[in-house]
């Protein structure tokens, strides 16, 4: 008799050859999932066929399996090549390689032609597989290096108030090289008895735009998140910078989706403008990378075929340049301390400031970020913002920040929303602040900071009737009286050349408790605006103003008559009388190297008068140039040495070279194209060029040096005769400093290169000679040098 044990021992061995067994048929049924495929019945035999998916166009040949009647089978690699999906079925193998029945394909008809041997397959677009197609990229300019050099940048100004003088001055200095820029900005000032000069900022700043990010040393402004306050500070600054690309697009891409029955072309529209046009195959398809616009928006995509038939399709989005694409990450470091007396001291430095921002891109319609902040011996807060999308209807922001002092923390939340459409916008936000609260940069005061800030705004397009926006602000204080503002705008046009504005303010200031401290005060501005264009850069307004309350303007009539300056140099006014006896006349004159302008006005009772002048120097490829202000990147055009010639900046007439043959072009865009160039027309007649325009794309703030390649190029022309007086026949060859002229009719060459006495040789079938010319005259650009004697050659 089996004793407990040896049961157990027989119970576990069964078990364990049951389990084994179970799993080697599980293996083996694995094993043989790709052996689903049928093996090929014996009547099926290979063929070869011409196969196409359109009658009407030529196929391309393949080896096939046909069966009874008109069972086709297809090579898997052919299938794709032909972007057909693979059917549910399953394939049959033939020697060793799965093969699908085309007409297994859910919407597939098949045509056999025996007497082409010929297959045509009649596939719908949903039979297909799905072509992905981007919209064009812009392209990415290489950066031009910067040559070392310097810019100064000044405005000296001189003023008379209520019968005090004063007069200063705005300086800022900036030297550069491959290695970055270096600036420096001070304000002086003297009236009074008294004459300061303080120091402003000292930044040195290297960019990267290989990995857009910034470095800075020096003064600079702290970065804030939604609810953080900016600071000036000393120390160092690491961040992404975007405009460093600004071919890049920060905002999620728009994609596009859509189906073609035969290969067609495709338009994609956005808010009705052309973004991108592609070429795409039978079939669903998708155009990613399409660029977005803020707010509502319709992407209407229209597909044409060969013969002209058309189909269109939309679809709505909502972009917002608060969401980052998805990856991309924006970064800020900030470590020094805390800048005080700003404008009034040069080094008076505080505490010890730390500050990080980050954000992220989760998906299209969800951001990411975070913001902390330290200072020393004060305030400390550490916050969260997430930022996303509802569909087509707008954008969500939510806020959440623990923040305190020494006295205690408390919590600060939030929440804003935003729509932005063509015809309706409303933007709306609010921020509590709990009472043990605080942050960097708030108010010194307790009583003054923060408890509540709230604010909506929306605005309506009203067709012929303009736009309408009315706006709501409201501040509420832990100590301090409540503010609350209510402001309400309409525009409309009124004509061809006129418009029509109207502005309510409605300012409300309660009392610090109920029956305690100053009673509420309230105030009322409203300004009715009629503008009417002159034409050109002039325009005239006429402007009724008043209210009632503390703070609101005088009641009054204002004539305004104006012309803006132009770009570059010329003049501009603006000449204005009030019925109360205010008055502004203010003249502005601009050269090209310095803006002046000169200022006599009255308001409430007080009369002043003022005059600036306003330019700037540039030291760049050993050349100091006087020029208008620079607060962008310059270059230094060198048209070897040719005075007077135009030089164009997008095809746009900006300077004329000097006597040096140089030209200074102020403010181009930063690392961005600027296309620079000049006429060969402009040129003298014996100049040659080898490339009329550069395309420069100069790093912030720096210059850079365009030379064109002007080589001088005298020429001339002259009658060639032969020993016995003849001309030599058209057609033969010259041969003059290893360059071939042509002659022409009665012995005429022109040649070039004359600068000074040469010899040359002309060749012709059945014979040849040799000459020599003399120097041509200087100042004769093509000079005719007469009969030349060419000595025959046997």
């Amino acid at each position: 008799m089996p004793t407990p044990a040896s049961a157990s021992l027989r119970h576990r061995t069964y078990s364990a050859l049951l389990g084994w067994t179970l799993a080697l048929s599980f293996v083996a049924c694995v094993l043989a999932v790709p052996s689903l495929a049928r093996a090929a019945p014996a009547e099926i035999e290979e063929a070869v066929l011409e196969v196409t998916l359109d009658a009407d166009t030529p196929g391309e040949t393949m080896v096939v399996l046909r069966g009874p009647g008109s069972t086709v089978y297809l090579d898997a690699d052919d299938l794709a090549k032909l972007r057909l999906l693979r059917p549910d079925s399953p394939p049959v193998e033939h020697e060793g390689r799965p093969y699908y029945s085309p007409a297994a394909i859910r919407g597939c008809r098949i045509e056999i032609d025996e007497t082409r041997q010929r297959l045509v397959i009649t596939a719908p677009a949903t039979a297909f597989e799905t072509t992905h197609l981007s919209a064009a990229a812009r392209p990415r300019p290489p950066v031009t290096p910067a040559s070392p050099g310097a810019f100064f940048n000044y405005q000296v100004y001189a003023q008379q108030v209520d019968g005090q003088s004063s007069a200063g001055t705005y300086d800022e200095l900036g030297l550069f090289a491959g290695a970055g820029v270096l600036t420096s900005t001070a304000v002086g000032r003297t009236g009074a008895g008294s004459a300061s000069l303080v120091r402003l900022d000292t930044t040195f700043t290297q960019n990267f735009p290989g990995t857009l990010e910034t470095v800075s040393l020096g003064d600079a402004i702290s970065d804030t998140a939604a609810w953080g306050d900016a600071v000036r500070y000393a120390g160092i600054r690491w961040s992404r910078n975007f405009s460093l690309r600004p071919d890049l697009l920060t905002t999620p891409l728009l994609s596009a989706s859509g189906s073609a029955n035969v290969p067609s072309t495709v338009d994609v529209f956005v808010n009705n403008q052309l973004a991108t046009s592609a070429q795409t195959p039978a079939g669903p398809f998708i155009i990613d990378r399409l660029p977005a616009v803020t707010g509502t928006g319709d992407i209407s995509v229209v597909v044409r075929d060969a013969m002209g038939r058309e189909t269109v399709m939309t679809q709505s989005f909502y972009s917002s340049t608060s969401l980052l694409a998805p990856g991309l990450t924006a970064y800020s470091v900030n470590l020094g301390r805390l800048r005080d007396d700003y404008a009034m001291a040069s080094d008076d430095y505080g505490p010890t400031l730390a500050e990080a921002s980050y954000g992220r891109g989760i998906t299209e319609g969800l951001t990411v970020s975070g913001h902390g902040e330290y200072l020393e011996h004060s305030a400390h807060a550490t916050g969260v913002d997430l930022t996303f999308a509802v569909g087509t209807l707008g954008i969500i922001d939510l806020t959440s920040v623990n923040g305190g002092d020494s006295s205690g923390s408390g919590w600060l939340t939030g929440v804003s929303a935003e729509h932005k459409g063509r015809r309706f916008s409303f933007v709306a936000s609010s921020y509590w602040a709990g009472r043990e609260f605080a942050q960097v940069g708030q108010a010194p005061n307790p009583a003054q900071r923060v408890r509540e800030r709230s604010l909506a705004q929306s605005g309506v397009t009203i067709g012929n009737y303009g736009s309408l926006s009315l706006a709501y602000v409201r501040q509420s204080y832990r100590d301090s009286p409540t503010q609350q503002t209510i402001g309400l705008t309409h525009s409309v046009s009124v004509g061809r050349s006129g418009s029509l504005n109207l502005s309510v303010t409605r300012l409300l200031t309660a009392a610090a408790a109920p029956g305690e401290g100053e009673p509420s005060q309230s105030s009322t501005s409203v300004y009715l605006i009629y503008v009417w264009s002159l034409g050109g850069r002039s325009a005239a307004s006429l402007t009724g103003l008043g209210g009632s309350g503390a703070g609101s303007p005088e009641n009054a009539l204002l004539a305004t008559l104006s012309e803006t300056p132009p770009i570059g140099p010329g003049s501009g006014y603006r000449l204005s009388a009030a019925t109360n006896g205010d008055y502004d006349a203010d003249w502005n004159q601009q050269y090209a190297a310095v803006d002046l302008e000169a200022e006599a006005a009255r308001n409430s009772g007080v009369a002043g008068r003022n005059a600036y002048v306003t330019g700037a120097l540039t030291l760049l490829d050993g050349q100091v140039n006087a020029t208008r202000q620079v607060n962008g990147s310059f270059a230094v055009v060198d048209v070897a040495g040719l005075p007077g010639i135009p030089v164009y900046v997008e095809n746009q007439l900006t300077a004329i070279t000097d006597a040096s043959g140089r030209a200074l072009l102020y403010n181009l865009r930063p690392y961005e194209d600027n296309h620079v160039s000049v006429s060969p027309t402009d040129l003298p007649l014996d100049t040659r060029i080898e490339t009329a325009s550069e395309n420069v794309a100069p790093p912030f703030r720096t210059g850079v040096v365009v030379h064109f390649p002007i080589e001088r190029v005298r020429g001339g022309t002259f009658r060639l005769l032969k020993s016995d007086g003849q001309p030599v026949p058209a057609g033969a060859t010259v041969r003059l400093k290893g360059r071939s002229f042509p002659v022409v009719l009665d012995g005429v060459v022109y040649v070039t290169g004359l600068d000074h006495g040469m010899g040359g040789e002309a060749s012709w079938v059945g014979g040849r000679c040799v000459f020599r010319v003399n120097p041509p005259p200087s100042d004769d650009p093509v000079p005719d040098l007469g009969n030349v004697a060419c000595k025959d050659v046997h």
